[in-house]
């Protein structure tokens, strides 16, 4: 945001809808993946079925951050809830899964009724070729899914 935008413009841009990326919705279009868009983010949420009857979720942020030049956004899937906080197993499992990554990482949030989730992400350019984008979501959903099933 600029530093000159006067604070009634401000509170304006904070309450308007996102807009979901084009570039997300070409891609998806273009892939012919089936996708809901989260009317309060923006975001998208693509389904991925398994052949064991397994599904997971994969989302892909419409927002991107801007690192030295580079335009990023994240793209992750829940893998396990907890009521309260991960017990010390599931925490120091998902750190030393963490040690072992090349790319993606885990990472807890923390959401209603002290509800805590382990989720699976990665952070990528916001400019991947669509073939790209289908490889990183199924890689993202199929961590995320093995790890759940492995901890549940």
């Amino acid at each position: 945001m600029n530093n000159n935008t006067s604070e009634s413009e401000s509170d304006t841009e904070t309450n308007e809808t996102p807009t979901p990326d084009p570039r997300i919705i070409s891609a998806l279009d273009d892939l012919d993946y089936p996708y809901e868009v989260n009317p309060k983010t923006g975001d998208f949420h693509v389904r991925y079925n398994f052949d064991d009857e397994r599904a997971q979720m994969v989302c892909i942020s419409s927002s991107t951050n801007e690192f030295m030049g580079i335009e990023l956004r994240d793209i992750y899937s829940t893998s396990i809830m907890s009521e309260g906080i991960f017990d010390a197993r599931t925490a120091n499992f998902l750190l030393r899964e963490n040690s072992g990554m090349k790319f993606g990482h885990w990472g807890i949030e923390v959401g209603s009724e002290n509800k805590h989730y382990a989720v699976f992400g990665m952070t990528v350019s916001a400019a991947l070729p669509h073939r790209a984008l289908a490889e990183i979501m199924d890689m993202v959903a199929r961590i995320a899914d093995e790890t759940e099933n492995r901890l549940s």
